[in-house]
């Protein structure tokens, strides 16, 4: 199985999994207007076929934003409202018809933080609401396409994948592979590993790849490992 795909999985198990919905709405009050409250990491690369949400780690930017929704599935006119924006309970933002902010996370990875919206003076009540939103770091994956971790291949040729850094294009970071402990010679592209087998190697030989991924800006950096077995 491909390992993005068991990356994937991963997430739809982790506890972020009932958090990551692009639309959470609760509402404010069981007769009243419902709260439309989403959020977005602004600059957390995933990889084009990845289906999952863009996730922050700590030094990602995230807009939030803010409706209500009415009891006619109409959205409600907050433009005049005063609104309030709480992170971690600490004020990040607000104003007459703020509905959207923009914030960095105050915590390392792995954390959650709490993200509060308050409309002090709707019709002269108090509406407020608050989210949970995970903060993790960089992963780097092997993706691999062999059964069993097994493969009869030569040469053996590997792709690393990085999720959730801080860029906009891959080859913005800096790919660090080791087979059984030697550093390859470098490749045209990094992100690829390829390893050019002799003809005497034996059938069920091991080989321990690992991989490193660091994004020189921030020095924020991800590693996987992976044992493969040749057979012929």
């Amino acid at each position: 199985m491909p390992r993005k795909v068991i990356l994937a999985g991963i997430l739809i198990l982790s506890p972020f999994a009932f958090r990551l919905s692009p639309f959470p709405i609760a509402s404010a009050q069981t007769s009243g207007p419902q709260f439309l409250l989403t959020w977005a990491a602004q600059n957390s690369y995933i990889p084009p076929d990845y289906a999952g949400k863009a996730l922050p780690n700590q030094g990602s930017k995230i807009t939030a934003s803010v409706a209500l929704v009415g009891a006619n599935g109409q959205l409600v006119n907050i433009k005049n409202q005063t609104i309030y924006w709480y992170l971690n309970d600490a004020f990040v933002g607000g104003g007459i018809g703020m509905q959207t902010v923009t914030l960095t996370p105050f915590a390392g990875a792995p954390a959650y933080m709490t993200l509060k919206v308050e409309l002090p003076d709707y019709n002269g009540n108090l509406l407020a609401h608050s989210i949970q939103i995970p903060v993790i770091k960089p992963k780097a994956v092997i993706e691999i396409q062999h059964v069993n971790g097994q493969f009869s291949s030569n040469p053996l040729v590997l792709t690393g994948t990085p999720y959730f850094f801080n860029i906009t294009d891959p080859s913005q970071l800096s790919y660090q592979w080791s087979v059984n402990g030697q550093t390859p010679s470098s490749a045209e592209n990094p992100e690829t590993l390829q390893v050019n087998l002799s003809q005497g190697t034996p059938s069920n030989s091991v080989f321990a790849i690992t991989l490193s991924i660091t994004n020189p800006t921030d020095a924020m950096s991800a590693a996987d490992s992976t044992n493969l077995t040749y057979t012929k």
